[in-house]
């Protein structure tokens, strides 16, 4: 039979009240008194009935989390932001994987809601779900991270991607190149749009024009990602650069120029938009655009949590967070400048691989 409170408390030898303050903080309980009853909790084996509280808080402590692809590892770091400030909060964290499929996100809102969540955090798919708009103008929690709906009105935790984009490619021009290509992600997600505004930018900027034939569309996957590499190098007149605009397709280049045995960096320089543990230890060392992945998910968190508590006013909030340029091998041997190796194109020096732990903090 399940153990109830009433068994808890004549076990301690005190009152059902008592038990319920000890266990909900509710109000102060003398420390000897305290003690007896978590040793009670604990011999026999009580677990408080979520489903009872729930009912009586007209909350479930639980909250509904959207990512667009767990198999990204840009979502590792950012997940556990988000888990490790949920969970000092009492909340649980309802995981759930749209694969960038609008359909599947529609299917999990709903469902979110069905299951009753206290709020929703999510990256979104490039659509903009009308059922996101009915709940901000409910006033149901919802936070949007590292993409934001075209249009929609609700709070949002995002990175400078133009500025992290325009970085990285000017990056690779001071190195020498002319000829730089750009692998892009999925049409009509704002990320894709941002970091290829960057890249423009860049071009721009160093009075260099951008060729049609060097934009190129990987789709945010490491397919994607090799099969553009190999277009690219069947060009009568290839690129000797390429900026990839997410981690997944930078994998796809790198495994494309391997295939094809184009050495990094001499034939080739490669930069990439997302660190991620493995950049590092590649031979060359990659160079990328470090997203603050941590930091977006704790801050997100935070603001979710604002919402639930009724915090935040009334108008859409928006944080947007600075990328840096994390400068190790993969751009460094086939230009004649070599200063960006010593401070980034921001100004600052270097973050040296030593400086990134695998929390990606």
């Amino acid at each position: 039979m399940r153990t109830t409170i009433v068994d808890v408390a004549r076990d301690a030898g005190v009152s059902s009240t008592t038990v319920s303050h000890v266990l909900n903080g509710t109000r102060h309980v003398a420390e000897p008194t305290r003690q007896r009853v978590l040793a009670a909790v604990e011999r026999l084996h009580y677990e408080v009935n979520s489903l009872a509280q729930s009912l009586k808080s007209d909350r479930s402590q639980t909250i509904g989390l959207l990512i667009t692809d767990i198999s990204n590892p840009f979502f590792t770091a950012l997940v556990r932001g988000i888990e490790d400030v949920a969970n000092d909060a009492g909340y649980s964290v309802m995981l759930c994987n749209t694969d960038e499929n609008p359909d599947k996100e529609l299917t999990y809102l709903r469902m979110l809601r069905r299951k009753s969540v206290d709020a929703i955090l999510m990256a979104p798919t490039g659509v903009r779900q009308p059922v996101v708009d009915q709940l901000v103008g409910l006033g149901f929690p919802l936070v949007c991270f590292d993409r934001l709906p075209p249009g929609a009105a609700c709070d949002s935790v995002l990175v400078d991607n133009v500025s992290g984009a325009q970085g990285a490619v000017s990056h690779i021009i001071r190195h020498g190149h002319r000829r730089v290509a750009v692998v892009t992600g999925l049409l009509g997600v704002g990320t894709t749009d941002e970091r290829l505004e960057g890249y423009i930018r860049a071009m721009a900027e160093h009075g260099l024009p951008v060729d049609p034939e060097l934009v190129r569309r990987g789709n945010s996957c490491l397919a994607g990602g090799y099969r553009e590499m190999q277009a690219l190098l069947d060009l009568p007149d290839p690129p000797t650069a390429v900026f990839s605009t997410n981690n997944l397709m930078t994998l796809g280049v790198l495994g494309a120029l391997q295939a094809r045995s184009v050495h990094v960096p001499d034939a080739m320089a490669v930069v990439g938009f997302d660190d991620f543990e493995w950049a590092a230890v590649l031979r060359p060392r990659l160079t990328v655009v470090a997203q603050p992945t941590y930091e977006i998910g704790e801050t997100a968190a935070r603001m979710l949590l604002d919402r639930i508590e009724g915090r935040g006013g009334s108008e859409p909030r928006r944080i947007v967070l600075p990328t840096r340029l994390t400068v190790r091998e993969s751009c460094g041997a086939a230009g004649p400048d070599h200063s960006a190796e010593r401070e980034d194109v921001f100004g600052r020096p270097p973050m040296h691989v030593a400086d990134v732990p695998l929390s990606a903090r």
